[in-house]
């Protein structure tokens, strides 16, 4: 039975975004659209049906790599820190590929006493490799994506030593917190992102730097957090 049959055969339909039960009427499964009166709801029905609720009890057993705190006025954040599995080939490849490289390019150079030009010009791409490389196996380290509700205002930083990337959006009665497929593919695989929508703002993230059996808990956290239950 494939999900449209499943909301189908249960009734009643509930708002996906705060659970009111919602009228036949204000539900079109076939174009995935709801209405909910109840907190203005206007969205996704089978998207949004993906975050799942939270009880007290789940809510205080994040997955591994999250963690979940109050701050000052009743804020609310979320952390995540990115998986480090990958470091057990990231560390060595990169000690090997670009201790190989810089040495010979760079380290010959500095050890003869002679500039080259065209060999320093040529070490460049090597270079910024080991700039990039280097930067991942930090972030795995000590990175992390922050996702702070306060004050009606959902604030996302995705950094590295309090370097990085800040979005923010405001959001109120009616905001939606869905999972969606991202543009981003891992092994020809899309995949997925949280987004937040309240009216006609909206804020997607993150589809690399959240692990995916993260997600729905981040997810609901926020959907909770937002009035949506």
């Amino acid at each position: 039975m494939n999900p449209v049959e499943n909301l189908l055969s249960s009734k009643p339909f509930v708002c996906p975004n705060c659970g009111k039960e919602l009228p036949l009427a204000d539900v079109n499964v076939a174009q995935d659209m709801a209405l909910c009166r109840a907190c203005h709801y206007t969205g996704s029905f089978l998207a949004a049906s993906t975050v799942p609720r939270l009880t007290d009890e789940e809510l205080a057993r994040p997955p591994k790599r999250v963690s979940l705190k109050r701050e000052f006025g009743d804020a609310l954040t979320v952390v995540c820190r990115p998986r480090r599995t990958t470091l057990w080939f990231l560390i060595p490849f990169t000690a090997f590929w670009s201790g190989f490289s810089m040495a010979g390019i760079y380290g010959s150079q500095i050890a003869s006493g002679n500039f080259d030009p065209k060999l320093s010009l040529f070490g460049l791409p090597f270079l910024a490799g080991t700039i990039v490389l280097t930067t991942v196996i930090l972030y795995c380290l000590f990175g992390q994506t922050a996702v702070t509700l306060s004050k009606g205002r959902i604030r996302i930083f995705t950094g590295l030593f309090g370097l990085g990337r800040t979005r923010e959006m405001e959001c109120g009665s009616g905001t939606a917190v869905t999972i969606a497929q991202s543009n981003f593919r891992s092994n020809n695989v899309p995949q997925p992102e949280i987004v937040v929508k309240s009216g006609e703002n909206q804020l997607k993230f993150e589809a690399m730097t959240i692990p995916n059996d993260a997600l729905p808990y981040v997810a609901a956290v926020l959907r909770r957090a937002a009035g949506g239950g």
